[in-house]
């Protein structure tokens, strides 16, 4: 996980202003839940927006300047398994510049905008060149109030979110999700419902506390076509079987899965996180 470091004034330190955090990433993640995708809750221009097709994590800071802080200093230290794609400023001023080197007494240079409509700032390419040392931004002399810093990124971990010691109990019982039974239905995708309450984990999940996981059942047909995505192995057990009368038969998985949107609570910080492979979007026979 990236760390982040800010200071700010000239001998203060900052203190993470949690209340706003949350209102903020709770306000993208309702806008990604409406929207269905990451891209179409932000009001990034389209060359930012094409930065995000692989982002599947969100952390935000928020932090607030009172009238005599002027700068605010800024450093990520990044993880080798985590790829930085954007990291965006958003505040209720304009006229913001950077200044790297200690103190902010080097070079100055003009802060890009992201978007008009929302005052929203690119520090990526700042803190990309300037490796893991001090950024330093100035401020004009305005009151500024509840700042947003947010790092969007993708992460080359493959944990899953769930551990097997995690999921062997559940909280209390509850109805399970009925699946067909009959062996004349061919393979298909149902409904199944999720419920993060039944389980231990899910008191830091916020939102969803529920969702539509779907499954696959029922038989393969004999002989396999197309429409059930068979593999290679598959369709070889479906040949034999068709000439045996007997044999194992291919069975009705996911072939296609699409990842889950989670806010959720990591080590007390609130983030946004596309978990793989958690909703069944097509079945098939393998």
């Amino acid at each position: 996980m990236f760390r982040v470091t800010l200071i700010i004034g000239i001998f203060c330190s900052i203190s993470y202003t949690f209340a706003n955090q949350s209102e903020t990433i709770v306000d993208l993640y309702n806008k990604i839940a409406q929207s269905g995708s990451l891209i179409k809750a932000t009001s990034f221009d389209i060359n930012t927006q094409s930065k995000l097709k692989n982002i599947n994590t969100v952390r935000t800071v928020s932090y607030q300047l009172t009238n005599n802080q002027r700068w605010l200093g800024i450093r990520i230290k990044k993880n080798p398994n985590e790829q930085i794609a954007l990291i965006e400023l958003r505040c209720n001023v304009s006229n913001i510049h950077v200044r790297l080197g200690k103190y902010g007494y080097h070079r100055k240079y003009r802060l890009p905008l992201l978007s008009n409509s929302t005052q929203s700032y690119d520090l990526t390419r700042f803190l990309h060149n300037y490796h893991q040392r001090m950024i330093y931004l100035t401020f004009p002399n305005e009151m500024i109030e509840n700042q947003t810093l947010s790092v969007f990124y993708y992460t080359k971990s493959n944990k899953n979110l769930f551990s097997f010691s995690s999921t062997q109990h559940l909280k209390r019982r509850y109805r399970r999700t009925i699946l067909p039974t009959n062996p004349a239905m061919t393979c298909a995708k149902h409904e199944y419902e999720i419920d993060f309450n039944q389980f231990s984990f899910g008191k830091w999940i916020v939102q969803p506390k529920r969702f539509n996981a779907y499954t696959c059942a029922g038989s393969c047909p004999n002989p396999l076509s197309p429409q059930y995505y068979p593999s290679n192995h598959a369709i070889l057990l479906s040949l034999m079987r068709s000439q045996r009368q007997y044999g194992q038969q291919p069975s009705c998985v996911p072939v296609r899965l699409k990842p889950l949107c989670l806010l959720y609570y990591d080590r007390d910080e609130l983030i946004i996180k596309y978990h793989r492979d958690m909703i069944v979007q097509e079945c098939g026979c393998r």
